[in-house]
């Protein structure tokens, strides 16, 4: 070892002893006069931090340090206690005096585990550390924002929150034990982070400039007051007797909330719209029933169980069903020249095939038929991928535990590495019917009858609406792990997602079937498909644009995923709709809502003219033909009757056995015949006593509600982890995630009420 790795290993390990071990290190030791900070530049994205939530992807970008040097990052109250004493032996007698050190406080008041709301899990974003890389020169910590609070503890040498005992060497504890063992006492230390207690963003950056000085400096100038995660509308005055009900699901809520703060921002008028976030068919159902005045679906009538109510389908974005990618690889290199896990910034492509496999074929054993073997070394989804061939079992890779760490199998956790929202929706819909036409021999279900009976052993999937169909029995082969809500997804992947997993050493990934709205909310990284002659497409706004300019409309005028003919176009394009009622709005004795009405006309104008400016990202804005289309359709709305209002909502609340739909608009019955060429779903009468797929999805998301108690204690092993991965970050760059094993615990928050809720909420 040579002797910069060797200083440079000394330097970290003192950086993480001090940061492990916290308030046990005598304050005394710690440098009151430490010498000046090289140069360096501190930036963050986003840049502004005023408006976080908690979730939210978060960049911490050091620039400008010495080769070898290391950061850590924790995240701190604002206002640390200034109550710490010190040893004195100057003369001979021990004394305690004030410790007013900066990193002593930091060390004493900030070492303990953070426990982020959103995911009910140890945050990636505290205590971690991080090294430079030779290749940008950076210090790079790509993480998510925190909200939470820390684990409650003792700090040592503050005399309120010891775990001294009152003695003739610690004549100043005042922090008595209420047990036996002395592990609970009338105080202990704790902290949050949220909008009423801010925080600070708190790197300690250790290294050693040219002439071999060492420096230790820290840097708090990023300050945060995450917010929960949510559809908050700032600015306005709550609700209004003309405030809309809105139903959508989960993907459109970021765009909504923008429409909103884009019509009563300005004057701190009432709401437009509340948003009730649910599946689209269940959307749609309210819409039907009158329970909602509008609708958010990228599929028209195909997921509603009942249209009897007339109306128009009005585009007012485009959208894409994705798979996505989020995780590490080892693509970069640290100063010494040793392989330097990144986050995956790299698009992934793949083809047909290998996504239906990916969804059909199980995620148990990804070495041998799991997923297809398309994660195994030498595949072609490996080769294609250079990114991808790089992640690999650490400290050994292997050819049969490459795959698995490439597909994100956890068999500890119970996770095989892919999930995505469960209920039915466009996007499975989407994905499924092109697949359904364009790689029917990959398409189906592995030919296990003990998994899938006689019906559906080798079978293909066909059209399926919802996730949970790809595991339709009791038993599974988690091909998708769906989870309810994008909550629960987002904590599948956390770990992955912030480098935390103790899988990461050697990279590491999760799959995600989304949105492409979604996934770049959460930072996730889409997968680019083939089009018709092979070509690789990523999903942007232009190749959103083209594909819409080439899709085929369908019989409720609503355009067709996976029609489209330009070579240009992303295949899994597909536009979002508002349904809104060619009948107007009735109160129940079916008068008028004139109110209501204007405010309907204001809130689709608005989406045509100015909402196309602040659609969420990852939406597209409309092209000038459908922006047309949403013109005419809208100029349809509320042109009908009251009595004709009246009596289709009766109707939809008592529907007779025959399928009845509206008269007028371009409302069509549900049975839209699938895409040309797409076999059946499969089908068959299952047993008797077999599980409904809805219970079978129930079951599998039962340990999102299982308490689990916060904060398992991991002892003093569970302490040391942190500095003993800092010392293999270092010596070993090969191993460049420096984890703390925490356990998982329930979310905090029980699931939102999917009915109506104020925006403001």
């Amino acid at each position: 070892m040579s002797f910069v790795l060797l200083r440079r290993a000394g330097l970290a390990v003192a950086c993480g002893v001090l940061a492990v071990l916290g308030s046990a290190v005598p304050p005394a030791l710690a440098q009151e006069a430490p010498p000046a900070p090289p140069a360096y530049t501190l930036k963050t994205v986003p840049a502004d931090l005023s408006r976080v939530q908690d979730g939210d992807p978060l960049q911490v970008v050091v620039s400008g340090l010495p080769a070898g040097s290391v950061a850590v990052l924790k995240v701190c109250p604002t206002q640390l206690p200034d109550n710490l004493l010190k040893p004195d032996f100057a003369t001979g007698a021990v004394q305690w005096l004030p410790d007013h050190d900066f990193g002593s406080r930091v060390r004493g008041y900030c070492s303990e585990e953070f426990s982020d709301e959103l995911t009910g899990q140890r945050s990636g974003a505290h205590n971690v550390t991080r090294v430079r890389s030779r290749t940008s020169g950076d210090v790079v910590f790509a993480v998510t924002v925190p909200r939470g609070q820390s684990k409650p503890g003792f700090v040592g040498f503050d005399p309120k929150y010891t775990n001294f005992d009152k003695s003739d060497n610690f004549p100043w504890a005042d922090n008595p034990a209420v047990s036996a063992d002395g592990q609970i006492r009338t105080r202990s230390w704790s902290y949050s982070c949220d909008e009423n207690n801010p925080c600070a963003l708190t790197l300690e950056i250790v290294g050693a400039d040219a002439a071999g000085t060492p420096f230790d400096v820290f840097d708090t100038s990023r300050v945060f007051r995450p917010a929960a995660p949510g559809l908050a509308v700032k600015g306005c005055g709550g609700i209004g007797a003309e405030t809309l009900n809105a139903s959508m699901p989960e993907r459109f809520g970021r765009t909504a909330v923008a429409w909103n703060q884009l019509l009563c921002g300005p004057t701190g008028g009432s709401q437009p719209a509340t948003i009730v976030g649910e599946a689209e068919d269940a959307g749609l159902k309210a819409f039907d029933t009158g329970a909602s005045d509008l609708a958010v679906t990228g599929s028209g009538s195909a997921l509603a169980s009942q249209t009897v109510r007339s109306r128009e389908y009005v585009p007012v974005g485009l959208n894409a069903a994705v798979l996505a990618a989020t995780g590490w690889s080892p693509t970069d290199a640290d100063d010494n020249g040793s392989p330097l896990i990144s986050q995956v910034t790299d698009g992934f492509s793949m083809t047909f095939d290998e996504l239906a496999l990916l969804l059909s074929h199980g995620g148990q054993n990804p070495d041998t038929t799991g997923r297809g073997g398309i994660f195994r070394d030498g595949s072609a989804f490996v080769a294609r991928n250079p990114a991808l061939g790089k992640v690999q079992a650490s400290p050994v890779p292997s050819e049969f535990l490459n795959p698995v760490v490439r597909a994100g199998a956890d068999p500890t956790a119970l996770f095989w590495g892919l999930t995505g929202e469960a209920g039915k929706g466009t996007v499975p819909a989407a994905i499924s019917g092109l697949l359904a036409k364009v790689a029917p021999s990959s398409w189906k279900f592995q030919d296990r009858e003990d998994i899938y009976g006689k019906e559906r052993a080798g079978k293909s999937p066909g059209v399926v609406t919802e996730l949970g169909a790809l595991d339709p029995g009791e038993k599974s082969l988690h091909n998708v792990d769906a989870k309810v809500g994008q909550l629960a997804v987002r904590k599948a992947v956390d770990s992955v997602m912030t480098g935390t997993s103790s899988a990461c050493f050697g990279g590491c990934l999760n799959w995600v079937v989304t949105d492409l709205a979604t996934a770049r909310a959460y930072g996730w990284r889409p997968v680019a498909l083939p089009n018709a002659s092979g070509t690789f497409v990523e999903p942007t706004e232009a190749s959103l644009q083209a594909a819409a300019g080439s899709m085929k409309e369908g019989p409720d005028g609503t355009l067709q995923p996976g029609t489209a003919t330009d070579p240009a176009a992303y295949p899994l394009t597909f536009a979002e709709y508002l349904a809104a009622p060619v009948n107007p709005l009735v109160d129940a004795n079916c008068a008028p809502l004139k109110a209501k009405q204007d405010e309907l006309a204001t809130v689709l104008k608005m989406a045509r003219h100015g909402g196309q400016g602040v659609l969420a990202p990852g939406l597209a804005p409309l092209t000038p033909a459908l922006a047309g289309t949403a013109d005419a359709r809208t100029a349809k709305v509320g042109t009908g009757t009251a009595a004709e209002s009246c009596k289709q909502r009766d109707e939809a609340k008592n529907p007779p056995p025959a399928s009845v739909t509206g008269t007028g608009g371009t409302a069509t019955p549900v049975s839209n015949p699938l895409p040309a060429g797409s076999p059946a779903a499969a089908t068959g009468p299952a047993p008797a006593a077999a599980p409904t797929a809805a219970s079978v999805l129930a079951a599998k998301n039962l340990a999102d509600a299982t308490a689990i108690p916060p904060f398992a204690g991991a002892g003093v092993l569970g302490a040391l982890i942190p500095l003993l991965a800092l010392l293999v970050l270092v010596t070993l760059p090969s191993l460049t995630a420096y984890v703390t094993a925490g356990r998982p615990v329930p979310p905090w928050l029980s699931r939102l009420a999917r009915g109506a809720a104020a925006l403001a909420g």
